[in-house]
């Protein structure tokens, strides 16, 4: 820690000098005070960061909820808010400016905090880990997101930082150097405590892949095909993601949640210098992980492939949802496989396998793969589990006179499901993946016009607490600039154009080369099998519970 104290007093000077005074203002003279500024603090995961196709950069996270919010809030009141924006290179641009959104990819309710959740990396009890701290004391030292995203708050506190805690220190040195500020503090938080299960990839001990490895192994390279095959033979890995025992064990318990959640808004309020009136602090319920894009059910597998064969069907095994003898697309009901073994049955079908060779990443000898299929009873679970999180956050929420809840979740769920018809320029916007427009190219975070949707929403909570008028976004102007609609109808968006590596480049491998032309669709390069694996390989060599395979030569 000494080290951590002996600081150069210029990091010091620079956080004061950033954070200005805010005059004195209650929250019922709002709407009157002019000269108030507040100060917006973002607590979260990859939502609240701004990521889109997998990945972080400042073209991303201009267009996400959180800066649509401030966006927004700064046209009515004088606003102190600043990004750890991203270079395309995921570099932080200007590390030496004191961030206030700290949202950060991956984090769950206990990350948040710097701990390691035990069920997700098979360990007997959950654990602090510099992993999830902000530690680094140079901006060319950084390790990762963590302090990518938070430096220089640990430079200021002097010592390594949690999120938590890198909140509490802005929030202590707005109150030191501004005795009368106001604070927003956003806690979106609880995605990444169902996602393990819904995505069916991550973790430890094993580390989940939902990949048909068996199905692609002559196609991939050896040196992914041996790095996966002795993970597997370890039991480092596993492609059996969609099991009861997985999906349970890759969730947290319920009263687990709870308390983490608790103990969060604890310490929000109690470690807070400022006075409880001068700090508003909005919940964000959460929408359910298993109804993404990312997802495909049996009309998304039929949808795609059928491009490539007319004759493609999923097998009998594989349950949909149907009505009078029609098939329904419900968000919340059938099976479903994730993008990955979607994207491994389209190539396949590509380079040439039958029908039956495609289905045997589904079905074997007539019997459901489970392992890699969602069932539609795996999806009630995961949904069950994430109502109890929100009921969780709505009790926690109820506690404080200073926390208001902002059920989110409830309307996400609503418009996913097509419960609310969401109609823009006469576009309905779905769950589905790319000819849904809602999502980016990794069919789990919103695009532009899904993550202005989210910010209307919010923004609307916010005016009726505040009898302010923040204006709300004309959803049909960001709808016509959006990179992830799909306008020619053929199922595919031509997505960004920006500098792209790691599984943002395997997801741009299908986009659209025409979005006027339907007849013109994703065409995957010759290469793609050797892409993929170079791409993968890299991916899982990284991850620092796999990093001993990657030792291991090919054969």
């Amino acid at each position: 820690m000494k080290t951590y104290r002996i600081v150069s007093q210029l990091h010091t000077l620079i956080l004061l000098a950033i954070i200005a005074a805010l005059p004195s203002v209650s929250y019922g003279d709002m709407a009157s005070a002019e000269t108030a500024r507040v100060c917006l603090i973002g607590l979260g995961d990859s939502l609240t960061h701004g990521t889109m196709d997998g990945t972080n950069n400042i073209l991303n996270t201009k267009n996400a909820y959180l800066q649509k919010i401030a966006e927004s809030l700064s046209s009515v009141l004088p606003l102190q808010f600043s990004q750890p924006f991203y270079g395309f290179h995921e570099q932080r641009l200007r590390p030496l400016m004191v961030p206030t959104n700290l949202g950060i990819d991956g984090s769950d309710v206990f990350s948040l905090e710097g701990i390691e959740y035990y069920k997700r990396v098979g360990a007997e009890k959950s654990y602090v880990t510099g992993a999830y701290l902000c530690n680094s004391q140079k901006p060319w030292e950084f390790q990762d997101d963590y302090d990518k995203v938070m430096y220089p708050l640990n430079l200021v506190s002097g010592k390594p930082l949690s999120q938590l805690d890198a909140s509490l220190t802005l929030l202590s040195s707005q109150a030191i150097e501004n005795s009368t500020g106001l604070a927003f503090v956003f806690v979106w938080i609880g995605n990444n405590d169902s996602s393990l299960a819904a995505l069916g990839t991550g973790g430890a001990n094993p580390s989940f892949i939902p990949l048909p490895l068996d199905a692609i192994s002559m196609e991939i390279s050896p040196a992914l095909r041996t790095f996966l095959e002795t993970g597997r033979s370890q039991g480092l890995i596993s492609f059996e993601p969609y099991t009861p025992e997985a999906i349970l064990r890759n969730l947290t318990e319920v009263d687990d949640f709870a308390n983490q959640f608790n103990h969060v808004l604890f310490r929000l309020n109690s470690e807070n210098v400022m006075p409880e009136n001068q700090t508003a602090i909005f919940v964000m319920t959460l929408p359910y992980y298993s109804a993404v894009g990312y997802l495909f059910d049996s009309d998304d597998i039929e949808f795609y492939l059928q491009q490539i064969n007319p004759e493609y069907r999923v097998p009998q095994t594989f349950k949909r949802v149907v009505e009078s003898g029609q098939i329904i697309t419900d968000a919340l009901k059938g099976d479903r496989v994730s993008l990955f073994t979607f994207a491994s049955m389209y190539a396949l079908m590509i380079s040439g396998y039958s029908i039956d060779q495609v289905n045997a990443v589904l079905e074997k000898d007539g019997i459901q793969q489970d392992g890699l299929v969602m069932s539609e009873a795996e999806q009630q679970t995961i949904m069950s589990r994430i109502d109890s999180f929100n009921q969780a956050i709505q009790s926690a929420a109820d506690q404080y006179d200073n926390v208001f809840l902002i059920d989110v979740g409830r309307y996400l769920n609503a418009a996913l499901s097509g419960e609310i018809a969401v109609e823009i320029a006469g576009k309905t916007i779905s769950r589905k993946w790319s000819r849904g427009s809602a999502f980016s190219l990794d069919g789990v975070h919103p695009a532009y016009t899904g993550q202005a949707l989210i910010s209307n929403y919010v923004l609307e909570r916010i005016n009726g607490l505040y009898d302010i008028q923040a204006p709300l976004f004309n959803l049909e102007e960001i709808l016509a600039s959006d990179f992830y609609v799909d306008r020619d109808g053929d199922g595919w968006v031509p997505g960004p154009c920006y500098p792209n590596s790691g599984l943002t480049e395997l997801l741009f491998m299908f986009t659209d080369p025409n979005d006027q032309d339907p007849s013109i669709k994703a065409v995957l390069p010759s290469n793609f099998w050797e892409r993929m694996s170079r791409i993968l390989l890299k991916e899982l060599i990284g991850q620092p519970s796999l990093a001993s395979l990657g030792q291991i030569p090919a054969h």
